[in-house]
């Protein structure tokens, strides 16, 4: 049917100059759109080697093939007759809408009977879910490769804590449905439905705890978590990208974070002399005319501990000036918060390092 309206093109005027332009090829094309959201193909129409757009300044003259009367519509109104595939001209459907079967259809309704029918939203979702089904695989793989589905929610569901920046925090009473109609071009959404006040509403700025640090975090929405392992705040999630964090336990079994193998063997040297070793704090610092955050590796009663291998970031950060703004701001924070001791540990003072550590921690009878 697409070939025959296409054929039925025989003027191509030019907008600007209203000059027609002689037609020498005249063809169809099925692809992908890089502007739709949903990634679906679509049609497009080739005249003159010309790749017809929305925005395309020309007019287009054909003949309709079913009342062959004279039609000119714009580039957007021919291109949606091709992708939906409609024949008829405008002077046809008129002309179908007063035919004497639809006179004799509208003289027997009884408008009297006929009653608006609201839909819950659970038959909405039903009827979602259907139509979905029917829908080409191509189309059901893009939308589910983006978006969550019912199983990637119940893995994060532990996780949230609540919805719209911590208005919405009964989880327990909400239901996520990865498949419901909207009226856009993306066809269907996710959404949240409230049991209780039969309510409907997207899983936007929901608040998280990290898998990593425990810190509670607000993100823009949960889809985007849902090809990640670990739900990661921002700043374990930075960090993540230049080394790869990982976690285990300290002698009271809380979570310890940690990043290089020196750090671990640093973790595992408090545990063999029974010393409680704890995450350290992110502290606020300024360079380079931004603010930034300083996170301090580990903490042990009242002193701090960063573990710094001979690795080129931290040469970097002693050429640039970047690692003493850091200390200066670590010097602050220990006045301010009662501390008494800062530590730098790297592979060529481990051993003295770590003897005053246990001394010092042995006049405190923390050993």
């Amino acid at each position: 049917m697409r070939d025959n309206i296409l054929k039925s093109v025989n003027e191509f005027v030019d907008k600007n100059t209203n000059n027609k332009i002689e037609i020498k090829s005249k063809k169809l094309v099925f692809e992908s759109s890089k502007y739709s959201s949903n990634k679906e193909n679509i049609w497009y129409v080739i005249i003159n080697d010309i790749k017809l757009k929305k925005s395309s300044e020309y007019t287009i003259g054909y003949n309709c093939i079913h009342c062959n009367s004279k039609n000119y519509i714009s580039t957007t109104s021919f291109l949606r007759k091709i992708r939906n595939n409609h024949d008829y001209c405008t002077n046809c459907r008129i002309e179908k809408l007063n035919s004497d079967e639809m006179k004799e259809l509208r003289i027997n309704i009884d408008r009297s009977n006929i009653k608006e029918v609201k839909l819950s939203y659970e038959e909405i979702h039903n009827i979602s879910i259907n139509e979905f089904n029917s829908q080409p695989d191509i189309f059901k793989n893009a939308y589910l490769l983006n978006h969550l589905s019912e199983e990637d929610y119940e893995r994060l569901k532990p996780k949230i804590k609540s919805y719209s920046n911590g208005s919405l925090y009964k989880i327990e009473n909400y239901d996520f449905w990865s498949i419901y109609k909207v009226n856009n071009q993306m066809k269907y959404s996710s959404v949240l439905y409230d049991r209780i006040n039969k309510t409907i509403f997207k899983a936007n700025q929901p608040i998280i705890k990290c898998d990593n640090c425990t810190k509670e975090w607000r993100a823009k929405s949960l889809d985007k978590l849902k090809n990640c392992y670990k739900a990661l705040c921002p700043d374990c999630s930075l960090c993540n990208k230049i080394f790869k964090i990982r976690s285990t336990k300290n002698i009271l079994n809380e979570n310890i974070l940690y990043q290089s193998k020196l750090e671990m063997k640093f973790i595992k040297w408090c545990e063999s002399i029974n010393i409680i070793i704890k995450n350290g704090p992110n502290i606020n610092y300024n360079f380079d005319n931004k603010d930034r955050i300083y996170k301090v590796d580990f903490m042990i009663n009242d002193i701090l501990i960063e573990i710094k291998n001979n690795h080129i970031w931290h040469k970097n950060e002693l050429e640039t000036g970047k690692f003493n703004a850091k200390r200066s701001a670590v010097e602050k924070y220990s006045t301010d918060n009662k501390l008494k001791k800062y530590y730098l540990i790297t592979p060529n003072n481990w051993k003295q390092t770590t003897k005053e550590i246990e001394e010092y921690l042995k006049k405190l009878n923390k050993i």
